[in-house]
């Protein structure tokens, strides 16, 4: 007679079939992460960044900052290939806006932005050099991906946005800052070629906040309460000007689809700003800010974060815009 022995309890089947109705919410939750994971991180590098001070205080002092912001540059030109390049010159007006609204328009706010009553000064500071900034290094390009837009051009928009701030971002400062707290103290030469040395968010993003917290700055709720609003509406306004300007050119001849993928790609990266280099600059005014610097890459911070959890929320209002109209379509065939 052969002898069984008895399953164990986690596999007799009376007793393991429970956890079944929770695998489709363990699904939902990995879809969930995996269609959000850039706002995510970064909120996650916060929270790491202002429990866990000592750890980010300990990057910053190994300066690993500059590192980060090489290393997506170079991940950007492992992914460029010549191919898309030829995709995205095919599209010359969509360039040539993507590149006026990013480096120019947006960063017109700049001036207007350093007169907000904010408390502590150094919050409208962080938000005006936020605004000159050129586009998102990754979020961008994914977000457009998401909604189905033209990935050439973001991408496209995303390398020359960069490239052209290293001489765009020093002008652009010594304008917008002039006689601000710590713009005395900065030279646009020696920005230029710290950015031309150094040209991932969530690391950043940790180190910012560990400055804040191991300096012990008073960051109250109202100070993140107006960073927030503040960040946000600098966002709508982007995003507000670049849709009623992009509605009135025609990106491509093609197929109302195509002019649509390549114009969601141009609003996407046009609104955007990127906060490596927002937090390289502020490096570079540290001495003339003094300890409040951290206030100024708060505000970066908090602007990044904005547009990156507000940005993931319109890509998936467009889809499901997208998915209603084939679906009315459908219908009416």
């Amino acid at each position: 007679m052969i002898l069984e022995a008895p399953l164990p309890r986690a596999l007799d089947g009376e007793n393991w079939c429970w956890c079944l109705p929770l695998v489709p919410k363990a699904q939902g939750a990995l879809d969930f992460i995996n269609s959000n994971v850039t706002p995510l991180a970064l909120i996650s590098a916060l929270l790491i960044g202002w429990h866990f001070p000592a750890y980010g205080a300990a990057a910053a002092g190994r300066n690993l900052a500059p590192l980060s912001t090489a290393g997506m540059f170079f991940l950007s030109g492992l992914l460029l290939n010549s191919g898309e390049v030829g995709d995205a010159l095919r599209c010359p007006a969509a360039l040539a806006y993507g590149l006026t609204a990013v480096l120019g328009l947006t960063s017109a706010l700049a001036p207007l932005v350093l007169r907000l009553p904010l408390a502590p000064p150094e919050l409208a500071i962080g938000f005006a050099v936020f605004c000159c900034m050129p586009t998102t290094l990754s979020t961008g390009v994914v977000l457009t991906q998401a909604v189905r837009g033209n990935a050439a051009v973001a991408l496209m928009l995303t390398v020359s946005s960069n490239l052209l701030s290293v001489l765009s971002v020093p002008l652009l400062l010594r304008w917008v800052l002039g006689s601000a707290a710590g713009a005395a103290s900065f030279s646009p030469l020696a920005i230029c070629l710290g950015l031309a040395r150094t040209v991932v968010a969530p690391l950043l993003a940790g180190v910012a906040i560990s400055r804040a917290a191991a300096g012990r700055l008073p960051l109250g709720p109202g100070t993140l309460a107006s960073a927030a609003a503040t960040g946000l509406g600098i966002h709508l306004v982007f995003l507000a000007t670049n849709v009623a300007l992009t509605s009135l050119i025609r990106f491509s001849t093609i197929s109302a689809v195509a002019d649509r993928g390549i114009r969601r790609a141009v609003i996407l990266c046009s609104s955007q700003k990127t906060l490596p280099i927002a937090i390289a600059v502020i490096g570079q005014l540290g001495e003339g800010l003094g300890p409040g610097a951290a206030y100024a890459a708060i505000a970066c911070v908090a602007a990044h974060l904005i547009q990156t959890v507000f940005d993931s929320g319109l890509v998936s209002w467009w889809l499901r815009r997208d998915a209603a109209a084939l679906e009315a379509e459908t219908r009416a065939v």
